[in-house]
């Protein structure tokens, strides 16, 4: 059974909203347990066990007033300081929810370009997520810079 759990966040008919879900979509990895969750992630989470997983990383855009594609681990406390995409729960309170049950829990923001509604990314995302997938693969995914708050 997988020890980590990869969940991607975002709606893909809002552009680069859809970055998480992309992402969740493409990458494959025996290591990982892979959830596109859309722009729902609750709808996954509570089917998480206490001890299910070591680490849970969930993937979002985020607007950290960073150029488009720029890719950060999101510290817990950050939350309240920018906006995440818009879904039908804030993050705060899955990763609240994902902390009782994981031992490690991760925010990975990539910030988007447009989010109006049209489908796909634009090219900055396109290229982030491509960046990201090897991060994943090659377990470099951790030392992604933290964003500064």
């Amino acid at each position: 059974m997988p020890d980590k759990l990869l969940l991607g966040v975002g709606s893909d008919i809002r552009g680069d909203d859809g970055v998480g879900a992309f992402v969740a979509r493409d990458f494959k990895d025996p290591k990982w347990e892979v959830v596109d969750c859309g722009p729902m992630p609750e709808n996954y989470i509570i089917h998480v066990d206490e001890g299910m997983y070591q680490d849970a990383v969930l993937v979002d855009a985020a607007h950290m007033n960073l150029e488009p594609g720029e890719i950060r681990l999101v510290p817990r406390k950050a939350l309240g300081v920018f906006t995440m995409s818009t879904h039908s729960i804030p993050l705060s309170l899955a990763m609240d929810f994902l902390e009782e049950k994981v031992k490690r829990v991760f925010l990975i923001g990539i910030q988007p370009k447009e989010m109006g509604l049209k489908e796909g990314l634009t090219p900055e995302l396109t290229e982030a997520k491509e960046r990201l997938l090897l991060l994943l693969k090659s377990g470099e995914w951790e030392k992604i810079p933290k964003l500064e708050v």
